[in-house]
């Protein structure tokens, strides 16, 4: 029995109607490509001569649809980060990977490297910048207290979120990796795309909490060393 090609556009049209109740988008991508490309063997199979207008015309919609669909896989998944993307995508857990893809492009990689430590911020002073501790620990005063702070915490969050003075000094020793954000390229990220913003905010706010309702074990705070008060020589 000799095959009937007439069929194909019937095939195609039921799947762009499947497709049509589909509410996610990267599975509605998918099977529209697919029913444009039946009806391209139908174009090419059933008149004689093929309809070459109209297959030139479905393989320009899967190109569309194509690049479409790679966007929605970038907004989805981690592919295309390296290593060190991907761990500091992971302390962004309110974000998803194509929200914290736009982060990124305003994300600056950092090392401290002043043998009398990076001062990041200075208490009750203004600041412009947001940072995480990628890897190390920095030392923070405030008030007449000082401990230590590791790696996996931000710092900043409460003059980033309330637009105010900063709270405490924070001294990373030399060889702390960090990442810093302008606070201002944040906040027009942040206004441009709002559901980043209020990711964002959060994420600071779910931060900020872990440290308020965290104990600070006795060896949390920094003994008056001769390093220590270097370090708080350094920031003053």
């Amino acid at each position: 029995m000799a095959f009937d090609p007439s069929g194909l556009i019937h095939i195609g049209a039921a799947m762009l109607l499947i497709a049509y109740f589909i509410r996610d988008e990267l599975r509605l991508r998918i099977l529209i490509i697919l029913a444009t490309f039946i009806y391209i063997a139908y174009y090419y199979l059933e008149p004689d001569p093929p309809l070459w207008d109209a297959i030139v015309t479905s393989v320009l919609m899967i190109f569309v649809n194509l690049y479409v669909l790679a966007q929605i896989a970038l907004e989805r998944t981690t592919f295309t980060l390296n290593e060190e993307e991907k761990a500091l995508f992971d302390a962004f857990e309110t974000l998803s990977p194509g929200q914290f893809r736009r982060v990124l492009k305003v994300t600056q990689w950092r090392i401290a490297t002043d043998p009398e430590g990076t001062t990041l911020t200075r208490e009750d002073e203004p600041s412009n910048a947001l940072f995480y501790i990628i890897d190390g620990v920095i030392s923070v005063q405030k008030k007449d207290r000082q401990f230590r702070l590791p790696e996996g915490n931000f710092v900043g969050e409460i003059a980033f979120i309330l637009k105010r003075k900063t709270t405490a000094t924070t001294v990373a020793p030399e060889g702390v990796r960090y990442v810093e954000w302008d606070s201002d390229n944040l906040r027009r990220l942040g206004d441009k795309f709002p559901n980043l913003g209020n990711a964002l905010n959060a994420l600071l706010t779910r931060d900020l909490a872990k440290k308020l309702t965290s104990s600070y074990r006795p060896d949390d705070v920094l003994p008056a060393t001769q390093e220590s008060i270097q370090l708080l020589e350094a920031a003053d």
